[in-house]
């Protein structure tokens, strides 16, 4: 999907939301095992991430690049390895572990009627890894979970959470190549908001395999012209309950479908010795092959031209041709002019903060595009982004992921925005479909003392282009978030979410439902009794008071679901 925001990662660092500063003091304690992968459909930290895990009093140094830049991104800059925190340990940490624990659920079926009380048994190995060498800079988090309930064996299953970012140097300053996988757990339900899909009954849920590797060269030219020839290869499968959430045309199934990106593009930007007038060049060719009606290809030429009026004060655009081609949906195909016109307004310089907005024409799509990041104190950060245009699910989670990565509190979120990445829609559910999207997403951080509060919000309308299906979705959300060091051994968070769906399209039918709403909540505690074993307590809640339209064949009814587990984690 165009739109996004380009350029460098923000001068400043991310907080626990993925949104807020890494944190401040000195005299801090390192973590020295990665965070476990986030769970749910949004990249938000998970809440039994074990105190060992977490910087407290520490700040990592940031990139010198300036937010939302014209300029080429420093490779490798967004990654936070644990060799930061302590430049004497080994290039390469390797750190297996494993997870026992009980969850006890009063709705194992997540059902709106005939109730099934379970105990659930988990089973989960897993491996932190982080790697920086003058060669490769990445981290990988993953874990494999194994589940037995009782009485209801039916429901036993086993998926995995992994998440991996790298970037390797080929030849210094000249070639390297950049790579990202995550695996983890979607649903083909709409309007599950902020629920996570792994609370679910292996029958409501999905599994999603993405990866993109991308090698790239670097050129430089005196500092006038910054050049990049960029190559990147996308992969996208499901497992489990592979029912699409939409119809669509034939000679596209109800069944998810796996996508293939190949794409290709060149870059110039001005160099380091331009600083009023400042251009970045791209054409892009990409071709996005599935056995759905999402299949596509585009071919892409524009400049992005930016003056700065003052160090404050730049006068934005952009001017190109799109050509994008959707063999099977002719309402999402356009050839023809993209412009963006508009403005940034910074904060000292943009030391402090910015706020950019630009109104135009991407694929086709009229509508703002815009970003905003301000250091409103030393503690507190807010950030939020808009984008426009054409996309399918496939192929917009895997642009997600490309620039992705995990921040130092295992929230997965973009480079360039700072805020949690999104692997499915939790509006939509997983769908073929290809939609006209408008997205608007919000963090807000703060740290006060040994507390940590984020809000992360979003809105978003997604009008369907694939017939029969062509409402208009309009999806509403918030989640916030109150976490506390309550001492160096322990730590405990508790958050609060509500999601609003209206016109969504299930899996059950073509016909849409009106409203969906989703409520969520959740405490946990995390306590190092050694420091090579967490034993963790977590209880959360679900409510969805017409969800029976969504889980079933057109009943009703309230979903309620509460479950609590007790967990014991240990580091080998």
């Amino acid at each position: 999907m165009s739109g996004t925001a380009s350029g460098g990662a923000s001068a400043s660092g991310v907080g626990p939301s993925g949104v807020g500063p890494v944190g401040v003091g000195a005299g801090g304690i390192a973590p020295d095992i990665l965070p476990p992968t986030p769970s749910g459909p949004f990249g938000l930290p998970n809440p039994l991430t074990p105190p060992n895990a977490l910087p407290n009093g520490i700040t990592l140094p940031q990139p010198q690049q300036p937010p939302y830049s014209l300029a080429l991104p420093i490779p490798g800059a967004g990654i936070s390895t644990l060799q930061q925190y302590n430049p004497d340990t080994p290039a390469v940490l390797i750190q297996p572990y494993a997870t026992v624990g009980e969850r006890f659920t009063d709705n194992a079926l997540y059902a709106s009627s005939n109730r099934t009380a379970a105990a659930e048994t988990l089973l989960i190995p897993g491996v932190s890894v982080s790697a920086d060498t003058p060669r490769l800079k990445g981290v990988f988090s993953g874990s494999v979970e194994g589940d037995v309930y009782t009485p209801t064996s039916e429901l036993d299953q086993i998926f995995a959470n992994l998440y991996a970012s790298g970037t390797g140097t080929i030849v210094p300053d000249r070639l390297f190549v950049d790579a990202n996988s995550v695996i983890t757990q979607a649903s083909p339900l709409a309007g599950l908001g902020f629920v996570n899909p792994t609370l679910l009954p292996r029958t409501q849920q999905t599994q999603v395999y993405a990866n993109t590797v991308s090698p790239y060269l670097r050129e430089s030219i005196d500092g006038l012209v910054d050049t990049e020839l960029r190559y990147r290869f996308g992969a996208t499968n499901y497992g489990g309950n592979t029912t699409a959430a939409a119809p669509t045309l034939s000679p596209a199934s109800t069944l998810l479908a796996s996508g293939i990106l190949n794409e290709g593009t060149f870059t110039a930007a001005t160099g380091q010795d331009f600083v009023r007038g400042l251009s970045r060049l791209t054409v892009d060719a990409s071709n996005f092959n599935s056995s759905s009606t999402s299949r596509n290809s585009e071919f892409s030429s524009y400049d992005d031209l930016e003056y700065r009026f003052t160090p404050s004060l730049s006068a934005l655009g952009r001017i190109g041709y799109q050509n994008l081609q959707y063999p099977f949906v002719p309402a999402a195909t356009f050839a023809g002019l993209t412009w963006l016109a508009g403005g940034k307004v910074g904060l000292n310089g943009y030391n402090k903060g910015f706020l950019s907005l630009e109104y135009g024409r991407q694929e086709g799509v009229y509508g703002f595009t815009g970003a905003a990041s301000f250091n409103v104190t030393p503690t507190l950060n807010v950030n939020a982004n808009l984008v426009q245009g054409i996309s399918n699910p496939s192929q917009y989670l895997q642009s997600s992921l490309a620039t992705s990565t995990l921040n130092p509190y295992g929230s997965i979120v973009d480079q360039y925005t700072n805020l949690p990445t999104a692997f499915y829609n939790p509006g939509l559910g997983f769908t073929n479909g290809v939609y006209r999207q408008h997205l608007f997403n919000l963090g807000i951080n703060d740290a006060i003392g040994i507390n940590n509060y984020s809000l992360y919000g979003f809105y978003d309308t997604e009008t369907g282009l694939t017939p029969p299906i062509n409402t208009t979705t309009k999806s509403v959300g918030a989640n916030f978030t109150w976490a506390r060091d309550i001492r160096p051994d322990l730590n405990g968070s508790a958050s609060l979410g509500y999601t609003n769906t209206a016109d969504l399209v299930t899996v059950n039918s073509a016909v849409p439902i009106n409203n969906i709403s989703t409520w969520t909540a959740n405490l946990g505690f995390n306590y190092l009794l050694t420091r090579n074993l967490t034993g963790s307590v977590y209880y959360t809640f679900s409510y969805q008071p017409n969800g029976g339209a969504v889980v079933s064949s057109g009943g009703s009814g309230s979903v309620v679901v509460n479950s609590l587990e007790f967990l014991l984690t240990k580091a080998f």
